[in-house]
């Protein structure tokens, strides 16, 4: 009935409103004489229309608005927006700001308001109640309001809860999320958890909140708890960071008159009777002062113990203790439980707990026989450590050393046909490899960091002379870069035996050794110069070139005249080709443009005037293949006949490898192209091709050709 009877009245109220619209014209500037609490409906300019300060509702995501853009931009805004008026003829939104960016992205240009005037607290009380009833808020923004009440207006929770309808539980578990860092507030705005498991973080100190996030929301992964529901949540937190002292093992009489011991003063109401710490800090450096002298203890009473942690168990702060102290750590892989407790020893029978001396008498026998079998099991299992079958793990769990034990499994190898089973190493022998890798990984990290010094920047580059010791490691570099005959040549082995003999080697060179492994090193880099897409002017080829001439002249001057002439010829025949085609393209241009080339003039075709005279020869020499007249060829012979064709011996073989261009040709006397059949070339020429300053005189007539030749004769 409630529902029901609050829609008839907003129908009502819109009616009215949509009356009042409907008679009073768009305002140009505030409204004067606005009773207090009493509204004046109009349409309103976007333009005039600011959003407000004091709405709770700070974020908009992305694509929020479309479906609310696309139900204004079909049937317009159905129900006002409150403003109230403010200096400069502008408006202040109340409530209603979704819908005006919605009108904005719809590109209306007014929209349907009530104008009323009001003050700062009145607006804002406005506004949160309209956003409050109509569950706009996320709960984070909830959070933020009600702080911002409590700070700004000095209310109180119940002062709160009076004004707004709301239950003091409801608010105060809000305000509570005010505690939340920055990354759990996001995953709370982003909906990746619920309200009631970021009530769980914001029990718990920001540390205790960064690591947990860090350590299982920040990736997805097998140590992820994004999805695990509250209750397991709540388990998990309380258990890590909460816990009972009594599950602790370390030594807890400091803790018994703390002042922080919940036992002492209960932090939580469900915690009932339970110790539980709620110095976090305090009780972590206890617990980890604790797990690391175990371990050491442990380590010194039995040498074949390894160091372990899972990823999904132990304390890094723990891990790095160790690691600081000189001790190892491994992580191990697979499930906890492919790791199997050592034997259980059997409890001893106690004669107070019996009646019967018989009864008492039967489980003694029992357990004797349970312990030869226990000691008999123990025995086995020490040999087979020592044996280097089993592997010994002490395991740092959060609160605990727990002792673990590994099967090792056999490895096997094949040497002609024949698999054998290899024996395992000893701790012995497996503590002496750990150790030598130990010293590698020492060097591998001196090496990795001392990379990134020599990387240095040009300010503290080295700049000063070059010492004995540098120029021996130049040469040390330099003999690792030649090839094995080189090496010979320099009258050294043709291989080292290691790194070691190399450096005696480039510390023992003479001047003439030096000088040799300069050239060598040069003539190195030469080799892997690629051999595709020489360019005439490549810096590269002309060194080589330089370095060629200067050691061996005779054979490169015969390798660069040999080459060079078979491009010249090659050169030569392809340059005429290229002239013909050009002479025979301009020879077309000018006779689509109407015109034709006679000796030096151009001779207009339709008329047979000469329209120009004395053009310079080269402009004769393009229009040589129109000219039909015996005397005008010889003008194109001459250059053809400048190219000697004894300048290359034609008994000269090319390279085998030499690339051979189709079709090789040596220049022909009296060659006009196309003199038997003239392809029609006019396809080739570009549109613009006519656009050079001369105009086409009309239609072009080509039968007028031979005319205008005869005339101009």
């Amino acid at each position: 009935m409630k529902k029901n009877a609050k829609n008839t009245s907003k129908k009502s109220v819109n009616t009215t409103a949509m009356t009042v619209a409907a008679a009073t014209a768009t305002p140009v500037g505030p409204i004067a004489g606005i009773a207090p609490f009493q509204s004046v409906a109009m349409r309103l300019p976007l333009s005039q229309i600011d959003p407000s300060p004091f709405n709770p509702r700070k974020d908009f995501k992305p694509g929020e608005l479309d479906e609310l853009t696309v139900s204004i931009r079909n049937q317009g805004v159905l129900s006002d927006i409150l403003v109230r008026p403010k200096a400069e003829g502008r408006y202040e939104i109340v409530f209603g700001e979704r819908r005006f960016r919605a009108a904005q992205l719809a590109e209306l240009e007014n929209i349907p308001a009530k104008v009323r005037e009001m003050s700062d607290e009145e607006a804002e009380d406005c506004a949160i109640t309209e956003n409050l009833l109509r569950e706009d808020l996320s709960p984070f923004e909830e959070a933020q309001l009600f702080r911002r009440l409590e700070e700004t207006r000095g209310m109180d929770v119940k002062e709160i809860c009076s004004r707004y309808g709301k239950s003091e539980t409801f608010v105060r578990g809000r305000i509570n999320l005010n505690k939340l860092i920055p990354e759990v507030a996001q995953m709370l705005e982003n909906e990746e958890i619920g309200v009631e498991m970021a009530s769980e973080f914001a029990n718990y100190e920001d540390t205790i909140q960064k690591e947990v996030y860090d350590q299982h929301f920040r990736n997805e992964g097998y140590f992820s708890w994004k999805g695990i529901k509250v209750g397991e949540f709540k388990k998990r937190l309380y258990d890590k960071y909460m816990t009972k002292l009594d599950s602790y093992s370390f030594d807890k009489t400091e803790c018994a008159a703390c002042g922080h011991n919940t036992f002492n003063q209960v932090l939580f109401t469900d915690c009932g009777d339970c110790a539980g710490c709620q110095n976090h800090t305090c009780m972590q450096d206890k617990n980890r002062k604790y797990l690391v002298d175990r371990c050491i203890e442990l380590s010194a009473q039995d040498p074949r113990l390894h160091l372990a942690v899972f990823p999904e168990f132990g304390d890094t702060a723990v891990i790095d203790q160790l690691t600081d102290k000189g001790h190892e750590v491994e992580t191990l892989d697979g499930p906890y439980y492919l790791y199997k407790p050592g034997p259980s020893m059997p409890d001893a029978p106690i004669a107070e707990d019996y009646d019967d001396p018989d009864d008492y008498q039967m489980d003694k026998e029992e357990y004797d026989e349970e312990m030869e079998s226990f000691k008999e099991e123990c025995t086995g299992l020490e040999f087979d450590i020592s044996e280097g079958r089993i592997r010994k793990y002490a395991v740092i769990r959060n609160t605990e050393i727990d002792i673990r034990y590994e099967t090792v499994r056999e490895e096997t190898v094949t040497e002609n046909g024949v698999t054998r089973t290899l024996e395992p190493e000893s701790p012995a022998k497996d503590l002496i490899r750990k150790d030598s890798r130990n010293k590698e990984i020492c060097y591998e990290h001196i090496t990795k960091d001392l990379k990134k010094v020599l990387k240095c920047s040009p300010e503290a580059f080295p700049k000063s002379e070059l010492t004995p010791r540098e120029e021996q490691i130049m040469h040390y570099v330099l003999l690792d870069r030649i090839s094995y005959g080189n090496r010979h040549m320099l009258g050294l082995e043709s291989s080292y035996n290691d790194s070691a003999d190399r450096l005696k080697a480039a510390e023992n060179l003479t001047p003439e050794q030096k000088t040799m492994l300069t050239r060598m090193a040069i003539m190195r880099y030469m080799d892997d110069l690629t051999e595709y897409n020489c360019k005439e002017d490549s810096i590269d080829i002309k060194l080589m070139t330089d370095f060629a001439s200067l050691h061996f002249p005779e054979q490169s001057k015969a390798i660069q005249e040999r080459h060079k002439n078979i491009f010249d010829k090659r050169h030569t025949n392809l340059q005429v080709r290229i002239d013909a085609l050009e002479q025979e393209a301009e020879r077309l241009r000018l006779e689509a443009m109407g015109f034709v080339k006679v000796g030096d003039d151009l001779v207009s075709i339709e008329t047979g005037e000469v329209v120009e005279t004395g053009t310079p020869a080269v402009i004769t020499a393009e229009s040589q293949p129109d000219a039909e007249t015996p005397e005008e060829p010889a003008e194109v012979e001459a250059p053809a006949e400048e190219t000697p064709a004894e300048e290359t011996p034609a008994e000269e073989p090319e390279p085998a490898d030499y690339p051979e261009p189709a079709e090789m040709e040596e220049p022909r006397e009296n060659y006009i192209p196309y003199e038997e059949e003239l392809p029609d070339m006019r396809e080739l020429i570009p549109d613009d091709f006519y656009d050079h300053g001369l105009k086409t005189p009309g239609k072009k007539k080509r039968t007028s050709k031979a005319k205008a030749i005869k005339t101009a004769a």
